[in-house]
């Protein structure tokens, strides 16, 4: 069955301008009639209704063109847009808890700190993690490592991303890491080769060590590390 142009935009639902764009640009199959007038069959409208569900979707023309010529298969359009969307969806992820940090803390320097949160920043304050990790945790047990190492998500929240800067610029204070030197060098000196033992002089000296060395500080890095990965922060399991 033939439709009209009008029709056939009716059944697709988008306007009549739309089916004689894409009709121009050889979306569609079109006849014409004596008259000169449009008429569109039924696989004119099914592919109008493809078209604008993929429209929807914010594929362009181009891609939507190679589907329906069979150039590109729909799945692996879909797939590749999927992925695309993803990364513009980790992005604004990002933007959104950047700009919440800002409105909750409308700091100068914090607003310097926002801006300064590129790609590049960012590698340079994972940079700047990684050295404090090496320069004060020597000589530590791998999982005591992993346990002290904070990782931002890419999909961070606000609290997430307000607990990072707070930590970079901690671990940027030289007070704060040689008072971490310290405390890891006495643990280590405790330790030995049997840091788990049950032991309760040595726990009692433990606690010690962390009361002299750690500080308010040492507790303070702890915390932010718990709430950029997503743990449960110490203040709250010993609550």
């Amino acid at each position: 069955m033939d439709h009209s142009i009008g029709a056939a935009a009716r059944l697709a639902g988008v306007s009549v301008k739309a089916v004689r764009h894409y009709s121009d640009l050889g979306l569609l199959t079109v006849r014409r009639t004596a008259a000169g007038h449009r008429r569109y069959d039924e696989n004119a409208v099914v592919r109008l209704r493809l078209i604008r569900t993929l429209r929807a979707l914010d594929l362009d023309l181009p891609t939507i063109h190679a589907v329906l010529r069979d150039d590109r298969s729909l799945a692996e359009v879909a797939a590749t847009h999927a992925d695309a969307l993803a990364i513009q969806i980790r992005t604004l992820r990002r933007q959104h808890a950047l700009l919440t940090v800002l409105a909750n803390h409308p700091d100068p320097e914090d607003v310097y700190l926002m801006t300064e949160q590129s790609e590049q920043a960012a590698q340079d304050s994972r940079a700047l993690i990684a050295d404090f990790l090496d320069t004060t945790l020597a000589g530590a047990a791998p999982a005591v490592r992993q346990n002290l190492t904070p990782v931002l998500p890419e999909d961070a929240e606000p609290q997430q991303v307000q607990a990072w800067l707070e930590l970079t610029a901690l671990v940027s204070t030289p007070d704060f890491r040689d008072s971490v030197r310290r405390l890891m060098a006495g643990y280590l000196a405790l330790a030995g080769d049997d840091p788990l033992r049950a032991d309760p002089a040595y726990r009692s000296r433990l606690i010690e060590l962390r009361r002299t060395e750690a500080g308010p500080h040492w507790h303070r890095y702890l915390e932010l590390v718990a709430v950029v990965n997503g743990w449960v922060p110490p203040s709250r399991i010993a609550g």
